[in-house]
């Protein structure tokens, strides 16, 4: 009876510790599973949603479906503890356009509570994790939005759709299904259908053997989805690097993931800017422009805008010349033009080697988010 009787107890304990959870949210290690509750929030059938989920401590719940009773860190421990593993979220300053995850499934379905307002497929689900600080936190845990599940490129969110999404072109796309009266409570079970996330792989373009490397990127993409991060050598000529980036361009997609970019390097787009940003009058905004001339000096164009004709809903531009012969006065000159912009655009003929782009780039001091750079 005694050994029945802890025998009993080893199974309850057991047991408890395959559904060990904190209020709101638990875990199921064998099931690779977390079932969290959720509070209505009722925020109106024509709202246009922006998240699923968010914390409690949200600023957001206007625009998002239902507020967690658990917290963002509470849910994140019940994902690790389950097994799931962190996938790479969205990141804009790491050039990471496509969010990589494992894929999981949601119970209830959430074609019961989204409306897809424009006829589009809902894509699946990936549990990325979101953003983390060095010890590992979520950021959403204490910045806002505060985002469990977003329904765009959030980068803290811990889950998202397997599609690059940005924020602006995705808003009003969903919207609630259901009138759910507020305060009112559901669950929803997260499960990991055990197939590996995104395969990473790492690719380095270098002259005469692109085409290998293009193949070599379609082989893998047979077999699953991957996570392409692409080099370009710094013996590579500008003309190269522009017709491998084309090639690029076709493949990138959810199935081939083009995502990131080595430190001092460009993203691969950045090869293949908008033609029509040529023209000056055609830009939003007026960076400067850094021309690589062919005796080795380099030109910073400035571009000084005149507002003061009241009767133009345009500025007078007016381009002013500034030679140097070094990358590091001319990269010193180019940061202190870039302001609001956190752009610069480089101009150099079809043979001019990568590494003097990358030089002039390792000289740039100041936060440059977006670089294109056009053939000259």
């Amino acid at each position: 009876m005694m050994r029945r009787a802890i025998a009993g107890l080893a199974l309850a304990a057991a047991s408890l510790s395959l559904t060990a959870s904190a209020g709101g949210v638990s875990a199921d290690p064998e099931k690779h599973s977390v079932t969290i509750t959720a509070v209505s929030t009722d925020c109106g059938l024509d709202a246009p949603l922006e998240f699923l989920f968010v914390g409690p401590d949200s600023d957001r719940a206007y625009e998002a479906l239902f507020v967690t009773e658990a917290s963002v860190a509470e849910i994140s421990d019940a994902f690790k503890k389950a097994g799931i593993p962190l996938g790479a979220p969205f990141s804009l300053e790491k050039c990471r356009f496509w969010p990589v995850g494992p894929e999981i499934n949601v119970e209830p379905s959430l074609k019961a509570f989204l409306k897809e307002t424009r006829g589009e497929t809902t894509p699946s689900v990936l549990y990325t994790g979101g953003t983390r600080d060095a010890n590992g936190v979520p950021e959403a845990q204490t910045n806002m939005p505060s985002a469990v599940f977003a329904l765009y490129n959030c980068s803290q969110s811990l889950m998202q759709f397997n599609d690059s999404l940005d924020q602006s072109p995705s808003y009003g796309r969903f919207k609630p299904a259901v009138k759910i009266p507020k305060g009112e409570k559901r669950s929803f079970t997260f499960t990991w259908v055990g197939q590996p996330a995104a395969e990473h792989i790492v690719l380095t373009f270098k002259p005469g053997e692109s085409g290998e490397a293009l193949r070599s990127l379609k082989s893998k993409s047979e077999k699953g989805e991957v996570d392409a991060l692409c080099d370009f050598s710094p013996e590579m000529t500008l003309a190269e690097a522009q017709a491998v980036s084309s090639a690029l361009a076709t493949v990138d997609s959810v199935r081939v993931k083009i995502n990131g970019t080595k430190d001092g390097r460009f993203f691969f787009r950045a090869y293949i800017p908008l033609e029509k940003w040529r023209d000056r009058r055609e830009r939003l905004a007026q960076p400067p422009e850094v021309h690589f001339l062919a005796d080795g000096s380099l030109k910073v164009v400035e571009i000084r805008e005149d507002w003061s004709d009241p009767d133009s809903v345009d500025p007078k531009l007016t381009p002013v010349d500034h030679i140097f012969k070094s990358s590091v006065d001319a990269a010193k000159k180019a940061g202190s033009l870039v302001g609001k912009t956190n752009t610069i655009l480089l101009f150099a003929p079809a043979d001019a080697r990568l590494s003097r782009l990358y030089d002039f780039k390792k000289s740039v001091t100041e936060e440059v988010l977006n670089w294109y750079v056009f053939q000259e």
